[in-house]
């Protein structure tokens, strides 16, 4: 057997037991393609805070990139945010932890899939009828790097302190509440959009989909400088792959009626995070997200369920693993363990057309007797690997 190792933060909240039972999953379907996982803890978040006195340890940060693949379980707890995180905003993880690590690692490419089944139809939150027999795909690439969310951090050192003050940027951290005025820098650069712009084309191409470029071209500046770059490099190197612009608030309307949302969708960081959140609350659950943020030049990656930590239900064995689950499969996917992520994606499918639920997908019309707690369903899953 090959071993892979894996950097672990099992993160937050309800995260070390929904991350506990993906870690079982993944080591078990991985031995399908002859890969043992030895998975490294990398302890970040609140809870890391509470052992070493930093939600970003020096050791794990340089662990994690070291390992160059990182199996994220989220971090954040409303509590310690609304508690630590007012007093030493600096520390708190979402931010201090997400952002370093993607900048650190390069993490341009935030793929997140979204499948709707029509046997599963009854799990979405849409009419029925707007799910076709085939099916409906929508893989969301959120471009996850610069943008508003890196904008301040990144120009801010760049401009002199007399503008700075003028219109009113500062960091997150730095904000008090008082001021007359603050704004947030939100930018692009040419070399970062034509990689990630032809990256998607090329999945798009690769998986036979239309490419959705989404963007707000009929007011902002940058968003004009998107689409001008989406459509020359459309039109010179992937013209046999449909091309379609739709603007971000008409595509918020389409959540709900995912069929005319059904391809690639590129996106920028900010519209691609509240935008792929409301396709997942529409296929069903936030438990159900599964995410996976790769640097295509050097392959390293991040794989994060993107649903958040459930701190609400820590320790009452509720949390749905699910998504968790499935990002390991693309984790899996991404270590050259195809035949283990498949079965991972087919077994979540089974079970779900089974009747099972999580308590986050449960509707009077299931069965009670199907109701699955945070490790029945993790043992569900794995009893369906092979």
């Amino acid at each position: 057997m090959i071993t892979k190792k894996i950097a672990l933060v099992e993160g937050d909240g309800s995260g070390p037991e929904m991350m506990a039972q993906a870690v079982r999953v993944a080591v078990e379907a991985a031995k399908l393609d002859g890969i043992n996982i030895e998975f490294i803890k990398t302890p970040m978040g609140w809870s890391a805070y509470h052992k070493f006195g930093d939600t970003l340890p020096i050791e794990s940060f340089e662990t994690a990139i070291a390992a160059g693949v990182i199996f994220f379980g989220g971090v954040g707890d409303f509590k310690d945010d609304s508690t630590i995180g007012v007093t030493r905003p600096e520390l708190r993880p979402e931010a201090r932890v997400l952002l370093a690590l993607r900048k650190r690692m390069g993490l341009l490419l935030n793929f997140r899939p979204m499948i709707y089944y029509k046997a599963l139809a009854p799990l979405a939150n849409v009419k029925t009828e707007v799910i076709p027999d085939q099916g409906i795909k929508q893989v969301w690439i959120r471009y996850l790097l610069e943008d508003s969310y890196f904008g301040n951090a990144d120009l801010l050192g760049k401009m002199p302190q007399d503008i700075a003050d003028r219109i009113g940027v500062k960091m997150k951290q730095d904000v008090t509440g008082n001021e007359e005025i603050v704004s947030d820098i939100a930018y692009y650069r040419k070399e970062t959009i034509e990689k990630y712009i032809r990256a998607a084309f090329a999945y798009a191409r690769k998986v036979k989909l239309p490419l959705i470029s989404i963007d707000k071209y009929n007011v902002m500046a940058r968003y004009v400088f998107w689409r001008s770059i989406v459509s020359r490099i459309g039109k010179a190197e992937f013209s046999d792959v449909p091309l379609v612009h739709q603007l971000v608030d008409s595509a918020a309307a389409l959540l709900f009626t995912p069929a005319k949302l059904n391809g690639v969708i590129a996106c920028g960081n900010e519209h691609g995070d509240i935008l792929s959140d409301g396709a997942a609350a529409a296929l069903g659950s936030m438990g159900m997200m599964c995410s996976a943020s790769i640097n295509p030049d050097t392959n390293a990656a991040l794989f994060e369920s993107g649903a958040g930590t459930a701190p609400t239900l820590a320790g009452q064995d509720k949390a749905n693993p699910l998504g968790r689950i499935l990002t390991g499969a693309l984790m899996l996917r991404h270590i050259g363990a195809e035949k283990g992520a498949a079965a991972i994606e087919n077994a979540v499918n089974k079970i779900l057309s089974e009747g099972y639920r999580t308590g986050d997908l449960i509707t009077p019309a299931d069965d009670p007797k199907k109701l699955l707690g945070t490790k029945a369903a993790g043992e569900m899953v794995l009893s369906r690997i092979k």
